[in-house]
């Protein structure tokens, strides 16, 4: 068991150190809201999360290395008053290739194929395509600049957002910042041994088809934004990280009929949408989430 865990480490090894300080190759978290109330009702919900992420990069040479991984999360809700509960699962594969050009530049190429829907009757028409393309810029050791597109096909239709980026460490290596726009920003200051005080904001965007309904099949889109503080500490193990979180979501979970769909979406920007959300919507609502980072860090050249 040693000597594969070293050789996973050495394989990931040359990969980072040309990058930022470190890679999560395991992040696990659940969350749980308050009382969430439906629009013009007395009827609440609340709204459990569930996310699990998974990243090993494996070196080819010095100038190509292979990205594999995967997600699964799992959100829990009423989608409308008075009714079970839905849940709503995404799978998803990530594979794909990171390109060494020079000190300076790489490119990371990844395709994205997903299942995502409430998982009761399976089909093709839960499956969805999926990739992205991230130009990265490393101007030194503690500062690089990324710059891409995402592209997926979703149940509500094609939808595109372009990714801009940074990433920033203090030379002090107290204050960090890292910077994924529209979907990802985390902003935190180390105030102790072991102990760090931070932001973070999380965009979603994606969909699930409803196969439960078979008279009349519908999808949720979920377009929420969380935005919460947290408090970090890895005393138990250098490279454990457990954080505490305290947040508010926006709590955007929009139902549709399966043949209403919108031209194009980019980003937050809706292109001929025409279609009639037949579910009420959701107030905001406070949430609480427990998180676990499994943190690999790398010696900087």
């Amino acid at each position: 068991m040693k000597i594969k865990l070293l050789t996973l480490l050495f394989l990931i090894l040359p990969l980072l150190s040309n990058s930022q300080e470190y890679v999560d190759l395991i992040n696990v978290n659940y969350g749980e809201s308050g009382n969430t109330s439906f629009e013009n009702s007395s009827e609440n919900t609340t709204i459990s999360t569930f996310r699990a992420s998974t990243l090993f990069p494996l070196v080819l040479n010095d100038k190509y290395a292979v990205i594999t991984g995967a997600d699964f999360n799992k959100q829990s809700l009423q989608l409308f008053p008075n009714t079970e509960y839905n849940h709503l699962y995404t799978t998803r594969l990530k594979l794909g290739m990171k390109v060494k050009y020079s000190e300076h530049w790489s490119t990371t190429y990844v395709f994205l194929p997903k299942l995502a829907s409430d998982y009761t009757n399976i089909d093709k028409n839960d499956f969805y395509l999926g990739g992205a393309v991230v130009f990265k810029y490393k101007k030194s050791n503690t500062l690089n600049y990324r710059f891409g597109l995402y592209s997926s096909k979703e149940a509500f239709g094609l939808y595109f957002s372009p990714l801009i980026g940074i990433y920033y460490k203090s030379p002090n290596s107290l204050f960090e910042l890292n910077v994924s726009f529209p979907g990802d920003f985390d902003v935190n200051y180390n105030i102790a041994k072991n102990t760090k005080l931070g932001i973070d904001y999380f965009g979603n965007s994606e969909s699930f088809r409803l196969s439960k309904e078979k008279l009349n099949p519908n999808y949720a889109q979920n377009n929420s934004l969380e935005f919460s503080s947290y408090f970090q500490n890895n005393s138990l193990n250098k490279n454990l990280l457990l954080r505490l979180k305290l947040g508010l979501s926006t709590n955007n979970y929009e139902v549709y009929p399966t043949d209403q769909k919108m031209d194009l979406g980019i980003s937050s920007v809706r292109f001929g949408d025409n279609r009639t959300q037949i579910n009420s919507n959701l107030s905001s609502s406070l949430f609480f989430k427990v998180e676990a980072i499994y943190r690999f860090y790398i010696v900087s050249k």
